[in-house]
């Protein structure tokens, strides 16, 4: 059984609400004041907290209860509220499924633990880059571990769609990322980037634009700066869209008196296109559907 079927039984609706934030950064406080947006005018009792503050411990332990609901914005305000929660749901957003999965995938209470992901589905991927992109069969994808439209799978997320083909390929060690991508390039008409730090960040980043670009492979990623950084184009949910998705989620439940268990990506997202690569490439991105 995918784990999005665990825990669907409703539960009352919280009446207690901790917002936890993983750093001050202006990231999360976006997130989250987007969020208070949609239920500042309902009745639930709730409190802010930063998991990176000498005082977060404690106020996680006053919201450890069955009609509390935690809501951690990033993985270490999760990995926080896991170690220091026993009774309370929790509502992850603004964190990677893979970095959610990996802080969860061990746990025997995942009936109180939702999320959604800040990613964009795969299926939903698909369908925007067919349509902004003519003439785009088949995609590849880079992962760390090469497990990436299993765990799809297993999540019970569609990991095969018929309007493209995708492959994926694994790094099994830092060494082999350029070869890599080398030969996704050449064997795929487009890399698609999925969130996964060992693949993606500040020190790769620039290699691996480098060489899909000799390659004419544009790559899809999945933030403004990966726009910024050499990627054709970003489909991405802004802070205040995670903020607001997850606000009226909880709304919802205040109104409707019930909470109930969800495990999904965002369906709020953004299109940045880079207009100087697509010239370079010679590649012409329909601005909307």
């Amino acid at each position: 059984m995918p784990v999005c079927g665990l825990a669907s039984e409703p539960h009352p609706a919280p009446g207690r609400l901790l917002l936890l934030a993983s750093d001050d950064g202006t990231l999360h406080q976006r997130v989250l004041l987007s969020l208070e947006r949609q239920i500042v005018n309902l009745p639930v009792s709730r409190s802010t907290a930063v998991a990176s503050a000498e005082s977060a411990m404690a106020q996680l332990s006053g919201y450890d209860c069955q009609d509390c609901l935690i809501v951690t914005s990033g993985v270490n305000a999760l990995r926080l509220g896991l170690e220091h929660s026993r009774e309370a749901h929790i509502l992850a957003i603004a964190i990677p499924e893979e970095s959610f999965l990996q802080l969860t995938r061990q746990r025997t209470d995942r009936g109180r633990i939702s999320a959604i992901y800040m990613e964009v589905s795969l299926q939903r991927m698909a369908e925007i880059i067919s349509q902004r992109l003519t003439g785009i069969a088949s995609v590849g994808i880079v992962s760390g571990d090469g497990q990436y439209l299993a765990t799809e799978r297993r999540q019970g997320h569609p990991s095969k769609v018929p309007l493209l083909q995708f492959r994926e390929y694994g790094v099994p060690r830092e060494a082999d990322l350029i070869e890599v991508f080398t030969q996704a390039s050449r064997e795929n008409q487009a890399i698609l980037a999925v969130p996964d730090p060992r693949i993606f960040n500040r020190d790769t980043i620039v290699r691996i634009m480098l060489t899909t670009y000799r390659s004419n492979t544009p790559v899809i990623g999945y933030s403004e700066a990966m726009t910024r950084a050499g990627a054709l184009m970003s489909v991405f949910s802004s802070p205040e869209m995670l903020g607001e998705e997850a606000g009226e989620l909880i709304a919802n439940a205040l109104r409707a008196q019930r909470w109930q268990h969800t495990d999904r990506h965002t369906e709020r997202y953004t299109v940045t296109i880079n207009p100087q690569v697509a010239r370079s490439l010679r590649i012409r991105v329909k601005e909307s559907p």
